[in-house]
């Protein structure tokens, strides 16, 4: 692995701890708060807030 990415990882796994707390708040939020903005993909929408949801978490229990 080179240096360089090896930085970039380092980084990126940083910044997932550091918000990754707030980004999933923000997220529980806009589905709680506003469903108007939703429109007529609001399915879709959710399903694709909760596959993110579902990803960082799995990636910010590995980081810890």
């Amino acid at each position: 692995m080179s240096k360089e990415f090896e930085r970039c990882c380092t980084f990126l796994a940083e910044m997932m701890e550091k918000y990754g707390p707030e980004v999933l708040r923000d997220i529980v939020e806009e589905l709680q708060l506003e469903p108007e903005t939703w429109c007529d993909d609001a399915e879709e929408k959710r399903i694709r807030y909760e596959t993110y949801v579902n990803r960082l978490q799995k990636r910010f229990k590995i980081v810890a």
